[in-house]
């Protein structure tokens, strides 16, 4: 773990680079401009795409905050100044994500951007935003796993949130927290790092079967996917990724939603996702269908 980066002074100011806010920062500046090179190498201007993913990410941060609203309320009955207040902490990864989504879609449409070409493009940009995010979070300690006794597992320091909750519920033993013994835990960050990473590089893989520029003529490969679907797919497999991490993710004790709501909500959000490849599958194929037929009527 490392909390601070780096410290440093200018004249008579302290300036500290903490890992959370600086990782977060990055992600935020990194992501859009990552998914308008990437849209930009697919077709589309890059420009509109960098204003809509900049302006999704805006809303996207203001999601965040309307579901922690939510899943930690008493968190913010306590001091309903922390609703506005512009802190590091307070967020939820998919209250931002359905928000952004949300704002992209009609960005698009009033810029007349292709929605599903633009959601495969922002791919990347989404799997570079989590691992930094992540990074900042198993650097900072937050966000970590219950304990375990597998050989990956982290152990944090002490004076760690870890250690911090290890002490209180009594996980460790009192004499052993305080003795310096934390035991360690599943680095759940790191698992859904590596889920981004993994279902980034099939969402990739399933663009090379998609048309790179659009076209009204019938596609040449029988197996061509619609756009859409690497995103879809993307979108599909890290909602289980977080389902599973739901598990092992120790339960923090801000958060006053009841215990299925997490995983109610990324079963049902994961059930939607696939049925909407289908669909777009489906629909695809009936629209090549209709074309071949159309082809061989047509007047001589």
């Amino acid at each position: 773990m490392r909390q601070i980066l780096l410290e440093f002074a200018i004249g008579d100011t302290q300036f500290v680079l903490r890992a959370y806010s600086t990782f977060y920062t990055l992600a935020w500046i990194a992501a859009p401009l990552v998914g308008a090179w990437f849209a930009g190498r697919r077709g589309l201007p890059w420009r509109r795409v960098l204003a809509v993913y900049a302006l999704a990410l805006v809303s996207g941060i203001v999601g965040a905050r309307v579901l922690d609203l939510f899943v930690a309320w008493r968190f913010y009955v306590q001091d309903p100044s922390r609703i506005w207040a512009a802190s590091w902490a307070g967020y939820s990864l998919y209250g931002g994500l359905m928000l952004a989504t949300l704002v992209g879609i009609l960005l698009a449409r009033a810029w007349k951007l292709p929605v599903w070409r633009l959601a495969d493009a922002a791919v990347p940009a989404l799997v570079v935003g989590q691992v930094l995010m992540r990074t900042g979070c198993f650097l900072n300690g937050c966000c970590y796993g219950l304990p375990t006794s597998l050989p990956w597992g982290v152990r944090y320091p002490v004076g760690s949130h870890v250690w911090e909750a290890q002490m209180t519920s009594g996980t460790s033993g009192l004499l052993n927290a305080f003795a310096g013994v934390v035991e360690p835990v599943h680095p759940t960050q790191l698992y859904e790092m590596a889920g981004a990473v993994l279902f980034g590089l099939l969402a990739l893989w399933l663009m090379g079967r998609t048309p790179v520029a659009p076209t009204d003529a019938p596609p040449r490969r029988a197996r061509t996917l619609p756009d859409g679907v690497p995103f879809l797919a993307y979108a599909t497999g890290f909602t289980l990724v977080r389902l599973g991490n739901h598990f092992l993710r120790d339960r923090q004790p801000v958060v006053t939603a009841p215990e299925w709501f997490y995983p109610v909500f990324y079963v049902a959000l994961a059930l939607v996702l696939a049925a909407m490849i289908a669909w777009r599958v489906q629909r695809a194929r009936t629209v090549r269908s209709r074309s071949g037929i159309d082809a061989h009527v047509s007047p001589r």
